[in-house]
């Protein structure tokens, strides 16, 4: 059976298995070979030889993902030498990418001879289909399917046309969970709840914040803009504002990730310290002074190193002592340790 795909002015028949390969690709959304399923599914409906996955983003040159049934050689090549002679990259950088196009119909004036004179012709390939699937901040990703012989039919590239929305419809669903995982991601070895998160580019530019982070903006406002720009022109990894009871924390995102090669993850959380004049829960834990330093550095929210570097001994140490911790206080985790030491506040 096949179910037919309609636009304004065409009816095309797309084949039952295809779209139920097309349901099995949506429930990879937020999965981390998720495009790579998509690549796929676009290979099953369209005769290729060989496909790839190129991310193409502001400030950075084009960045292999992924390729199927393409020599090593052929990668290596193109990293090396040609990348910067992309045509479709060039198409893109014009900000006139249509969702679907071919290497044969490219104007001429976006399609350098290096790459088509030397690397098409050294490597054998006779056409490429790209399909172009955007991100934030003018970044997307392109999947591209190969021919060694022949071009892709006008019929073809009608058809990549016609499953363009459905294609940028499961990819804007996949981006969406993307960002929310990063909404959520927790950076704080032991933390008892979610902050704010932003996601920068590698040149700065917002790309992402979540509502927990818009609201840490309007509560903090230059103070929070301050400590991004100290983090982000340091080497370290957390800036702690005590007074302003937060802290910001940094994640370098890697070259190969899909939203912001290079770019920088933000954490916000925030610290909710005792009172200066609360008691804390020592006298009823039984504790010792190192091990109510040890809680209130907890209570603040340092990681392992922080409080390592704070008391002056190991992480090893700082681990032993948390441990003994936790047996006095009859816990298992540091979470457990926090909602314990706040019931006895309350």
């Amino acid at each position: 059976m096949a179910t037919p795909l309609k636009n304004s002015e065409e009816c095309v028949t797309l084949p039952e298995s295809w779209l139920a390969a097309t349901g099995n690709v949506a429930a990879q959304i937020g999965q981390p070979d998720f495009h790579t399923q998509m690549l796929g599914l676009l290979a099953s409906l369209i005769p290729n030889q060989a496909a790839w996955i190129i991310a193409y983003a502001p400030g950075v040159l084009p960045n292999v993902l992924h390729t199927n049934d393409v020599a090593s050689s052929v990668t290596t090549d193109y990293n090396s030498t040609f990348r910067c002679f992309d045509p479709f990259w060039h198409l893109w950088r014009r900000r006139t990418q249509a969702p679907a196009v071919t290497l044969s119909t490219l104007d001429s004036s976006v399609k350098p001879d290096e790459y088509t004179r030397i690397f098409q012709k050294k490597h054998e390939f006779s056409d490429e289909l790209g399909l172009l699937l955007p991100i934030h901040n003018n970044a997307c990703v392109m999947l591209f399917l190969q021919k060694g012989e022949n071009l892709f039919t006008n019929e073809e590239l009608r058809l990549t046309h016609l499953i363009q929305p459905l294609f940028n419809g499961l990819h804007r669903a996949h981006v969406a969970q993307t960002l929310h995982r990063f909404s959520t991601i927790d950076i704080h070895e032991n933390s008892s709840s979610t902050g704010g998160s932003l996601v920068l580019d590698r040149h700065g530019n917002r790309l992402y914040g979540n509502a927990a982070w818009h609201e840490a903006e309007k509560l903090h406002g230059p103070i929070l803009l301050h400590a991004i720009y100290k983090l982000l022109g340091t080497s370290g990894q957390t800036c702690h504002t005590e007074p302003q009871r937060f802290v910001l924390r940094l994640v370098v995102l890697p070259e190969d990730c899909m939203l912001a090669p290079g770019g920088r993850l933000l954490v916000f959380n925030s610290i909710h310290f005792p009172a200066a004049s609360d008691d804390l829960p020592h006298k009823a834990l039984n504790l010792t002074p190192r091990e109510r330093e040890l809680l209130q550095l907890i209570l603040q929210g340092r990681c392992t190193g922080e409080i390592a570097q704070h008391m002056g001994v190991s992480k090893g140490t700082v681990k032993n002592h948390r441990l003994r911790l936790y047996r006095k206080t009859g816990v298992t985790s540091e979470r457990a340790l926090i909602n314990l030491s706040r019931s006895i506040n309350g």
